[in-house]
C-alpha cells in the first residue's frame, strides 16, 4: 500500500454516451491518478469521493495499471482517504532545492 498527497477533483468522462458520468482524480505535483473507491456504474456518483472534491487529501491505496483507448491510466484503489492542510503538499521547488544558501 502506498500513500499519495494531492488535490481531488472531478471530470465528466465518456461524454455523449449512455455511461457518461463523473470520474474522480487525484492531482499531485507531477502526476494525475484516477481514484476508485467502490464498484459503481459509470454514470453514478461515488458519494464517498464526492465529499473530498476540491480538497487536499492524503490517500492510502494500491496502484493498478489500466488501459484506455488513447493512454495509459494509473488507477489508485482507495483504502483510506483523509483531508489535510494545503501546506503539507510537496512542492517541486522545495524538493529539488534542499541546499542551504549562504
Amino acid at each position: 500500500m502506498e500513500t499519495f498527497k494531492g488535490l481531488v477533483y472531478v471530470k465528466h468522462g465518456r461524454v455523449g454516451s449512455k455511461s457518461e458520468g463523473p470520474d474522480y482524480y487525484l492531482q499531485t505535483w507531477d502526476k494525475e491518478f484516477l481514484l476508485k473507491y467502490a464498484d459503481r456504474n459509470f454514470w453514478e456518483p461515488d458519494y464517498y469521493l464526492e465529499f473530498f472534491c476540491r480538497k487536499f487529501v492524503e490517500v492510502n491505496g494500491k496502484i493498478l495499471q489500466e488501459m484506455s483507448e488513447d493512454r495509459n491510466i494509473q488507477v489508485i484503489t482507495v483504502t483510506s482517504i483523509q483531508e489535510i492542510s494545503g501546506s503539507y503538499i510537496p512542492r517541486r521547488d522545495v524538493i529539488q532545492t534542499n541546499t542551504k544558501i549562504e
